[in-house]
């Protein structure tokens, strides 16, 4: 048995750090058990709940004899939940109870095949259900393989004992978790998180941006998600901090709730992908935020698609009256296959950003997504070669570390293709093959991203990157800016290439495309010429439904391009 007054947060800290999350939780809630780990506020940003260690790690402690009563160890358990106290505490009991987690999003009319692809995947044996979301499962399962599931809604009728003991035995490379990621088909790969994956990749992100235990957290991201579950959820566990929890959907329709929120707790980290800054921007009320104090924002993260350097801009300019600094912002790099984390920071410099020429076309801005974990090696290798490229040059960004992850769930062909990639150099390491296109700075250390390999655009001999042009239509729609845009190609019955631009619909742009839909496309036109060099030759408008993307808002153009091939996007009548 350990003596609590005998260890000092560094030593704590430093314990945390060693072991796996929910021992962090139980040496945190003997402690300190009643300060709060978790707020959770409702769609008006007020506060709906909050949980303590010692409540969290009771109510995780029960459900985790449920488990035990109806499941065996190493079966896998998905979790269907709202954003919410309740996952975290579902989430916890599986790794206590040695079952294998499933985070899953709660299907809707889109999402039921993916779910129950995720189901089918796993192998899941038992469904871990919020009893407000029975029904509509039930229904939405109907007449489906995942009807014949068992359902369990979870209790927490106990609180946490004031002791701690040693952890018991465990193997740390047993899988704790699978991640599915969101794919561009409709056949989602689960990723095998170990334990021992988890606890290296919150040791990576506490030391690399120097967070403790008075690093108070805002986060909105979804819990199914890597960013939202590992940054959001268990980091804060280990490092024993307070995180305030709002819903996805929040964010997305007043993101001012997010930042009052950073704001009213004054909270040290808070992000999101590049959309959610540029969200902030065009939603600014200048009324409603008066009194808005940002100054204690000193981890404003950025990562989970490209970082824009005009969006930084944009954000660090409005709201520097309201205490914002730009040396806050932190790019970062992860992925699910990594557990998560990858590079970022450090926090407080300034942020890095290199021009790239790109062929013909206008040089390319790029913003560095911080220095590697110490822990991680990145090597920057020619796809076509296997061989390492020269510093500076672009290349596939491969990965070797703790952090890695151990493969896709019962898929030994992916899982070689990705995890057990070796540089064409006699050496018998494995790396992991990111698909992500990139390089590291030879001066400042830093990541720089490029695009995706896989959705790379040849045209006219060169490698053009779908993010870029996308990123220029969106730029040049200043007025009527969309929320988001894909660009892909195919090759129309003369067997030449076409470039398609699939343009998200809001009301502005509606408005627009009935009084001069010649002059928008123009503008679109126009832009992608003088920036890239070269000719959208259709654009179309979609409605938001039609616009498919991944969990973490990523665009999934292969499946954007097999919809628009098929004839089955909703595409917007400019007649009408």
């Amino acid at each position: 048995m350990f003596d609590k007054s005998c260890l000092s947060p560094q030593e704590l800290a430093s314990a945390t750090g060693l072991l796996a999350v929910h021992d962090s939780l139980a040496l945190r809630a003997w402690v300190h058990p009643h300060k709060v780990l978790f707020t959770l506020l409702d769609d008006q940003g007020e506060e709906q709940q909050q949980v303590s260690y010692q409540q969290l790690l009771g109510r995780a402690n029960a459900i985790a004899r449920q488990l035990q009563a109806v499941s065996e160890p190493g079966d896998r358990v998905a979790l269907f939940f709202p954003q919410g106290l309740d996952f975290i505490a579902s989430f916890l009991a599986c790794l206590i109870a040695d079952r294998i987690a499933v985070p899953v999003n709660l299907p809707n009319r889109r999402r039921v095949e993916r779910c129950l692809s995720i189901l089918h995947d796993s192998g899941s044996c038992l469904l871990l259900v919020a009893a407000s979301e029975q029904a509509m499962l039930q229904q939405a399962f109907a007449g489906t393989p995942a009807a014949a599931l068992a359902m369990l809604s979870p209790t927490d009728d106990c609180d946490a004992p004031l002791t701690f003991a040693r952890p018991a035995e465990r193997d740390p490379q047993r899988v704790a978790f699978l991640q599915y990621t969101s794919g561009s088909t409709s056949a989602p790969k689960g990723v095998r998180v170990s334990h021992a994956n988890i606890t290296a990749n919150l040791r990576m992100m506490r030391d690399s941006w120097a967070l403790d235990h008075t690093s108070d957290f805002v986060t909105w991201q979804p819990h199914h998600h890597d960013m939202g579950l590992i940054l959001g959820q268990l980091l804060p566990i280990v490092l024993g901090n307070h995180t305030v929890i709002m819903a996805p959907a929040t964010f997305v329709r007043q993101p001012l709730i997010w930042l009052q929120a950073i704001a009213r707790y004054k909270v040290r980290l808070a992000g999101g992908p590049n959309f959610a800054y540029n969200l902030a921007v065009e939603r600014y009320d200048a009324e409603r935020l008066q009194g808005l104090d940002l100054s204690h924002w000193t981890h404003a993260l950025n990562g989970a698609d490209v970082v824009r350097p005009a969006s930084l801009a944009r954000f660090a300019q409005q709201y520097a009256g309201h205490g914002f600094r730009a040396s806050a912002f932190v790019p970062c790099y992860g992925l699910a296959e990594a557990t998560l984390f990858v590079s970022g920071g450090p926090q407080g410099r300034p942020v890095c950003s290199v021009v790239v020429p790109v062929d013909a076309g206008a040089p390319q801005e790029l913003v560095g997504c911080g220095e590697p974990s110490w822990e991680v090696e990145i090597a920057i290798v020619d796809p076509a070669s296997r061989q390492r490229c020269t510093p500076g040059h672009i290349g596939e960004i491969w990965l070797r570390g703790p952090n890695i992850a151990q493969g896709y769930w019962q898929n030994p062909a992916a899982t070689e293709a990705g995890f057990k990639a070796r540089i064409d150099d006699g050496s018998p390491l494995d790396y992991l093959r990111t698909g992500d296109l990139g390089f590291v700075g030879p001066d400042d250390r830093q990541l720089y991203v490029c695009g995706r390999l896989k959705d790379l655009i040849i045209c006219e001999g060169r490698n053009l990157h779908p993010e870029d042009i996308e990123y220029t239509v969106i730029e040049a729609l200043d007025e009527v800016r969309p929320q988001s845009c894909a660009v892909f190609s195919h090759d129309n019955e003369q067997q030449r290439q076409t470039l398609v631009a699939a343009i998200e619909l809001n009301r502005e742009i509606k408005r627009w495309l009935q009084d001069n839909p010649r002059q928008l496309k123009a503008v679109v036109r126009s832009a992608v010429v003088d920036q890239h060099g070269i000719t959208l030759n259709r654009i179309v408008f979609v409605q938001p439904t039609s616009m498919h993307k991944t969990t973490s808002g990523k665009i999934q153009r292969a499946k954007m391009r097999q919809l628009y091939l098929a004839s089955e996007l909703d595409l917007f009548d400019e007649t009408r």
